[in-house]
C-alpha cells in the first residue's frame, strides 16, 4: 500500500515538473534568444529587435522628435509599474503577432496604443494647445497625427 502511494506520488511530480518546466524553459530560453533584457531599457533600438520594427525605427530617426522623445516617451505612460506592465502586454501581445504573422502589413498603432500615444502628445504639448484656438473637445475627438502625420514616424 505504501509503495503504491509512493509511486503515485512519484508520477504525479513527474507530470507536474514537466508541465512546469517544458514553458517555463521554453520561456525562459525564449526570452533570451530574443534579447529579452533589452526591453527593460529605454534605448529605441531594442524596439529593432524584430525585424518588421526597423521601417519604425528608421522614420523616427528621421522624424522631428528623434532627439527628444524616445519609443517609450510617446508609447507608454504613468509609473514604472504601469510602463513597464505596458511593454509587458504589448511585447507579448506583438511578439504573438509576429510569430505567428497575424498582423497588418505595413503595421500600424491602434486602438488603446493610439490613446496613450495621443495622451503623451497632449502631456508635452499642454501649453501649445491650451494657447491654440482649437477648444480642448477637439483634441478629445481627433488625433494629433491627424494633422502632424510626420512627428514620430517619418512616412516615406
Amino acid at each position: 500500500m505504501f509503495k503504491m502511494k509512493m509511486r503515485s506520488i512519484n508520477y504525479f511530480l513527474v507530470l507536474l515538473g514537466i508541465s512546469i518546466g517544458i514553458p517555463l524553459g521554453t520561456g525562459v530560453g525564449t526570452f533570451f534568444y530574443a534579447d529579452g533584457l533589452s526591453y527593460l531599457s529605454n534605448n529605441p533600438r531594442a524596439c529593432m529587435n524584430c525585424h518588421v520594427m526597423k521601417s519604425q525605427f528608421d522614420s523616427w530617426q528621421a522624424s522631428s522628435h528623434h532627439t527628444v522623445a524616445k519609443c517609450n516617451d510617446c508609447h507608454t505612460q504613468g509609473n514604472t509599474l504601469t510602463k513597464y506592465s505596458q511593454k509587458a502586454v504589448n511585447g507579448f501581445l506583438h511578439s504573438f503577432a509576429f510569430t505567428t504573422g497575424y498582423y497588418h502589413d505595413p503595421i500600424f498603432i491602434k486602438g488603446f496604443n493610439q490613446k496613450t500615444a495621443q495622451r503623451s502628445c497632449l502631456g508635452c504639448h499642454a501649453q501649445m494647445v491650451e494657447a491654440s484656438h482649437f477648444n480642448i473637445e477637439t483634441f478629445k475627438q481627433k488625433s494629433c497625427t491627424d494633422c502632424h502625420r510626420e512627428v514620430g514616424h517619418r512616412k516615406w
